[in-house]
């Protein structure tokens, strides 16, 4: 009986990790910079429930122009793959907004797959 109750708790947080993990890893975090803008880099690694990039627009032109980057730094927050918000520098080249702010975002995105 003691086993049958260690095994199903087992299975049980088995499940519920596997859940979580699957829904945290919809949100990703994509910051876009060039090397002439370091200074300006935003700090994305404090970032919670979510995947980070860092991409240098010189080296990926490409995807400047896939993402219609016309700013750095602009961050872009994603949901499966489809864009939810993003946050684009001044005409400084400087972001207007704090890390509090891109992750008031995420976490609206997993409370509205909570509702």
């Amino acid at each position: 009986m003691k086993r049958n109750i260690s095994t199903f708790l087992y299975v049980l947080l088995m499940v519920l990790f596997l859940c979580l993990g699957c829904c945290y890893s919809q949100v990703s975090i994509i910051q876009f910079n060039s090397n002439w803008n370091s200074k300006n880099t935003f700090d994305i690694s404090i970032l919670k429930d979510c995947e980070k990039s860092v991409i240098i627009i010189c080296d990926h032109p490409e995807l400047q122009k896939k993402y219609n980057i016309k700013s750095v730094p602009t961050i872009i927050v994603f949901n499966d793959t489809i864009e939810v918000i993003r946050f684009e520098a001044n005409i400084l080249m400087q972001l207007t907004y704090t890390t509090k702010d891109i992750q008031k975002e995420i976490d609206k995105i997993y409370l509205a797959q909570i509702e």
